[in-house]
């Protein structure tokens, strides 16, 4: 692939955004996202930005979204990824519990002492407002890992056969002095780019334009240790020689896209912003009208003659109006005010709370709505309200969370700072991630939810019909236990081994048994006693009256 083939490529990405994509995110940027809303409307910084809409609802009701979802996926006082293997016997195993243990707390001091906060946060942003976040991974000597967010519009994306983004594009701008940084001096003049070095010297004052690409190598060699023979190329062009300025390539895809629900034929997410774009404008609207009637009953109009027998006409208290006395048509006097700012407030509380709401505001603030009630209640509301979430959440998860965690425990795998695999796992060492924020459990819980209601209806119909409990037989009870506290994110290190179990199970059997064959030896001595007149001092029993 040449240079020109990339830019090609890029231009034909590029072209399927320009027009109706970025007239969206702009005005979804305008109404929920004004920090990044230099989308089609380019600005230079610093300027001052025309307020153009009259309401914040948009914006409390996006930061409300992206604060909730965070701590409800990513609570920082908590490890909220365990990585685990996918067997759970195999996690009942010691070494292997405690080596995914390890493995889960380094990476959550990793996350805690990079930017994955700051840039998540921002990436969940652009997700309430775009519908489409961009998440990247680098390499950094201090902090181990860097992040950084990419605004939709700096974006573009491609999908393969399955329908996961698997492309990813971008244009971007360097100075002289960032180009050499970036490149090196021997890589510009490879690209025909020998007079940026003169630019360097020279401290001129312009920008090039990059293209970068990061896309599926057709061909790449698994065992190749150089980066041209990774699975993902990565293609550094510059649009003004279309050259190849840097080709390298990842093991992993840097860029973790995600989108929060995909339109029929569509690439690009849609956001909880665009589809209450229309509620946003009408709410715009109905409150200019609740201003203006407002402010009329605070300071309404004047009626005054056409002769100009009054002047000084004021709004101000203590104001001082003249009119001619002479006159006595001219005497001034206030309009009735018209319109009710009650019933505009009411309509615009009402498209309020619709804003907040398709921005799922009120699942993250449960006291403003479960009052009076139990705190059992109020976790099973609770719970039940979160299951609204529960698609984007696995979208979420497997679309953004997943790769980044993956890519993660990859890093600092390579980086040597993982603890050493124990030897159970040299033959097996697979792994996936359990996640245990408050939106992930209340996924997983209606996993198990299924067997428990099933139990208790059946418990409800023996009451009923004693012949229903004979189909609680059908369950194994150890099995479904350990079912549920698998599924619950709770430590399979913790359960005792089943034939420890079922050992124990045999003593106390065995203690039973003997409890209940001394309990009937009185009984067996009278009845032997009654029947022969005395017992033999050698037997048992005188050895048990004994």
């Amino acid at each position: 692939m040449t240079g020109r083939d990339i830019i090609k490529r890029y231009d034909t990405m590029n072209s399927n955004v320009i027009g109706n994509w970025e007239t969206l995110w702009q005005e979804c940027a305008d109404w929920a996202f004004p920090s990044n809303d230099n989308i089609n409307q380019i600005r230079v910084g610093g300027q001052e930005k025309p307020p153009q809409r009259m309401i914040d609802t948009c914006i409390e009701a996006n930061y409300n979204f992206a604060a909730g979802l965070f701590s409800h996926l990513f609570p920082p006082n908590t490890v909220w990824a365990r990585y685990r293997h996918p067997n759970p016997m195999m996690m009942q195993n010691e070494n292997v519990a405690n080596y995914f243990e390890q493995v889960s707390r380094s990476i959550h001091q990793v996350l805690l002492g990079s930017n994955f906060a700051q840039e998540e946060f921002q990436s969940l942003l652009c997700l309430g407002a775009f519908g489409t976040n961009c998440l990247t991974l680098e390499e950094d000597d201090k902090h181990i890992i860097r992040f950084r967010n990419f605004i939709v519009n700096n974006i573009r994306i491609e999908e393969n056969h399955l329908g996961f983004v698997d492309t990813v594009a971008r244009e971007y701008k360097l100075t002289p002095r960032q180009a050499l940084q970036k490149f090196g001096a021997e890589a510009l003049e490879s690209a025909n780019l020998s007079h940026v070095l003169n630019d360097v010297e020279s401290n001129a004052d312009k920008k090039y334009t990059f293209v970068n690409m990061v896309t599926p190598r057709v061909n790449y060699n698994v065992k190749g240790k150089k980066s041209i023979d990774k699975k993902f190329a990565s293609y550094h062009v510059s649009r003004e020689s279309g050259q190849i300025v840097k080709e390298s390539g990842f093991d992993y895809n840097p860029y973790k896209v995600s989108r929060f629900t995909v339109g029929n034929d569509e690439v690009y997410g849609r956001s909880p912003m665009s589809m209450v774009l229309g509620t946003a404008r009408r709410t715009n609207v109905i409150y200019r009208s609740m201003i203006i009637s407002a402010e009329q009953h605070a300071n309404n109009q004047w009626l005054v003659p056409d002769d100009d027998s009054v002047s000084g006409i004021s709004g101000r208290a203590g104001a001082i109006i003249k009119w001619r006395a002479t006159n006595p048509n001219g005497k001034p006097e206030r309009l009735a005010p018209g319109g009710d700012a009650g019933i505009a407030y009411q309509q615009y509380e009402l498209h309020e709370q619709q804003i907040k709401r398709m921005f799922f505001n009120h699942l993250f603030r449960p006291l403003d709505q479960y009052r009076n009630m139990t705190a059992t209640e109020v976790q099973e509301r609770m719970t039940t309200d979160l299951m609204t979430l529960a698609p984007f959440v696995s979208r979420y998860v497997e679309e953004h969370v997943t790769p980044v965690m993956e890519h993660v425990y990859y890093m600092l795998a390579k980086k040597n700072l993982l603890p050493e695999l124990p030897q159970e796992l040299q033959d097996d060492p697979n792994y996936e991630i359990d996640y245990v924020g408050r939106l992930s459990l209340a996924t997983k819980s209606f996993e198990t939810m299924g067997a428990i209601n099933t139990l208790r209806v059946f418990g409800e119909l023996a009451q009923m019909n004693p012949a229903m409990m004979q189909s609680l037989q059908n369950v194994q009870p150890d099995k479904l236990f350990r079912e549920i506290w698998y599924a619950n994110s709770s430590s399979m290190n913790a359960l005792k081994d089943p034939e420890e179990v079922l050992r124990e199970r045999e003593i106390q059997e065995q203690k039973a048994e003997q409890m209940r064959e001394m309990q009937m030896m009185p009984a067996m001595a009278d009845a032997t006693q009654k029947l022969s007149g005395k017992v033999d001092p050698t037997s048992v029993i005188a050895q048990m009256e004994e």
